[in-house]
Formats: structure tokens, C-alpha cells, sequence
């Protein structure tokens, strides 16, 4: 994997947390520097985290589809990467509200299970890095990092983000970059 491509997996996982980072921001009523560093903690240090977890359980299955490993990889990372977009396409409706609403939403409690819902994806691609035969050590620390500095940036900018860019323009950006990813891989091995 050439450095860009790490760059844009990290940058296609971080949507959903900068999603929510922004919806949360549009509910916190407390310190924006405060909720960034707790978003930026959260966020990043599960999206770091998860793909780690997602390489070594594939590692272990790897001498078992050495034969098929770049099928495996295409295919997690277009199943990643085109939930995001479905999901970005499907009918929200005008009651969605931002996750965990209320006065404190950058707390450790209120952050857990968010970090960890938007981070599955970073799990999946962990494990589509294991099936290419790819290292893990730069991509789980570039999606830390990009992650937790995009929800950062999200927590600051707010309300501002959502209404620019629009978050399915968002979602459908980042699901196209890990979905090409996987194109890429799979030509590259077919091809190679």
C-alpha cells in the first residue's frame, strides 16, 4: 500500500466519527476545546485500535485463503465502503437528532459506544489489510491520527461542516475512496 492509499482509507473511516463529532457539537453546551480533545481521544484511539484487532484475527485465517486473499480484501472494503454510501443515501427523516443529545455529549460515557460503532469500519478494513498482505502498523495509526484530528476539527467547526458539505456528500466520499481501494488491490493482484 502506497502511502496515499493509507491516507485515504484514514480519511474514508474518519467520516462517520466526523459526523458525529459534529452532531455532537451542535448538542454540547460545554467547552469546544474540551469536547474536541475528548472526541479526538475517543474517536482516534478506537480507530486505531480496531483495525488492529481486525488484522490479527484475519492473520490467523490468512495460511487458510492465501488463494483468495485479494477476493477477501476487495470484498470487505466494497462492503465497508458501499454501506457508507447506502447509508448515506437512505431515508433519514426529519427526526434524526444527534447522538446522546443533552448538555454533556464529549463525556467518556457518552462517547464509548459511539467510538465503537464508528469504528467497525476501521475493524473490516484492518482485516482487509491482512487478507492483501499488507502491514498494519502505519494504516491503524494513520486512521488514529486522521480520525482523531478530523474530529477534532469537527468538534471546533461544528454546525458549519454539515451544512458546507452536506453529511452524504460526507459519507458518500469516504465509502467511494475505500471501496476504490479495493479495486485497486484486486487489479493489482490479478494483474501482478
Amino acid at each position: 500500500m502506497t502511502f496515499w492509499d493509507v491516507l485515504l482509507i484514514s480519511f474514508g473511516v474518519s467520516v462517520d466519527a466526523l459526523a458525529v463529532s459534529v452532531a455532537g457539537s451542535l448538542a454540547e453546551r460545554g467547552s469546544r476545546l474540551r469536547g474536541g480533545a475528548m472526541a479526538a481521544l475517543f474517536f482516534g484511539g478506537f480507530q486505531t485500535l480496531m483495525p488492529l484487532i481486525g488484522f490479527g484475527t484475519a492473520a490467523l485465517f490468512h495460511a487458510f485463503v492465501a488463494a483468495v486473499d485479494h477476493y477477501l480484501a476487495f470484498a470487505l472494503l466494497s462492503f465497508v465502503g458501499g454501506k457508507m454510501i447506502f447509508e448515506a443515501f437512505r431515508s433519514r427523516g426529519d427526526t434524526e437528532e444527534p447522538p446522546s443529545a443533552g448538555p454533556a455529549f464529549f463525556t467518556c460515557r457518552n462517547l464509548l459506544l459511539p467510538a465503537v460503532a464508528t469504528s467497525l469500519d476501521a475493524l473490516a478494513v484492518g482485516a482487509g489489510i491482512a487478507f492483501a498482505g499488507n502491514t498494519i502498523w502505519f494504516p491503524a495509526i494513520s486512521m488514529g491520527v486522521v480520525t482523531g484530528a478530523v474530529s477534532f476539527v469537527g468538534v471546533l467547526l461544528g454546525g458549519r461542516i454539515g451544512r458546507l458539505a452536506g453529511e452524504r456528500a460526507m459519507q458518500c466520499a469516504g465509502g467511494a475512496a475505500i471501496v476504490l481501494i479495493g479495486v485497486k488491490i484486486l487489479v493489482t493482484d490479478l494483474l501482478g
